[in-house]
């Protein structure tokens, strides 16, 4: 069953006055922010009736969905090394990094599911790197839609399915708005986790540069999402590195701070929930 199927008949359709989406966008480690946002979002009891995430957005959304606690995936986030995550790909591959263990991480924290075990509908956005066309996926292995959805061209090495060969979705839309309301939402609350680069921060090796040439590119990709959100919430990440995971806390108090700032509008928003 699809995502548009269970949005129609399964548990987490309510008879609620609007169908909320949480949109997460992509932005490495960075996506702690995420979880400030989403705890203080599920302080107030405001529930996401489906997320959609891309890239650290889809790592953060499906461990959400699955039912992962916040504090949880910040204690794991805390824990983690780019080494647990990743190892140096064989000479000849398409990629600097092989992303085995980052599946392996995946499959544990949301326990090997498929999309129609999930607590809450969810989809990650990929995109397929043959035609350059945005990959919706809502089907079959969560750790596999995942990890095609964060699979930074160069970095990490692209995920065949079928006759598609799918990299990070960041590529076609970092901010996956409007997909969070092809699928059925009439209120968007968006997370942005890309600032503007400041200068503040240089390359050290081939992953940081890759992953700043990303960002740039993943920022080029949100404008029109950005403005099709009802509620954008923008933590005030500029400085901080996306591959820096001594930054976590920081990055999780920005996003709470982000999340309480945006409250006030939404609550008034969802008055009637």
């Amino acid at each position: 069953m699809g995502l548009l199927d269970w949005l129609k008949h399964g548990p987490s359709k309510s008879a609620a006055p609007r169908t909320v989406g949480l949109a997460l966008g992509g932005g490495g480690v960075r996506g702690a922010a995420h979880l400030g946002v989403l705890e203080v979002l599920e302080r107030e009891g405001i529930k996401p009736d489906l997320i959609v995430g891309t890239s650290a957005g889809a790592i953060i959304g499906a461990g959400y969905a699955s039912g992962l606690a916040v504090d949880e995936m910040l204690r794991v986030m805390r824990s983690l090394k780019w080494s647990d995550l990743t190892r140096l790909s064989l000479p000849g591959r398409l990629s600097v990094l092989d992303t085995t263990p980052l599946r392996r991480f995946v499959e544990d924290e949301v326990g090997g599911r498929d999309f129609t075990d999930l607590d809450v509908p969810f989809a990650a956005v990929a995109c397929d790197v043959l035609t350059g066309t945005q990959v919706v996926l809502s089907e079959g292995s969560v750790a596999g839609a995942v990890t095609a959805s964060s699979a930074v061209p160069g970095l990490f090495p692209p995920v065949e399915l079928g006759d598609r060969l799918l990299i990070d979705g960041g590529t076609v839309a970092n901010l996956p708005v409007r997909v969070a309301r092809d699928l059925g939402a009439d209120y968007v609350i968006a997370v942005d986790i890309v600032p503007d680069l400041t200068g503040d921060h240089r390359p050290h090796n081939v992953r940081d540069m890759l992953l700043m040439t990303f960002d740039i590119r993943s920022r080029a990709t949100q404008a029109a999402d950005e403005q099709a959100a009802d509620c954008l919430i923008c933590p005030a990440l500029a400085g901080m590195p996306p591959w820096d995971f001594s930054l976590v806390d920081e990055m999780e108090a920005l996003g709470r701070a982000a999340a309480e700032e945006a409250l006030p509008g939404l609550q008034e928003a969802l008055d009637g929930r």
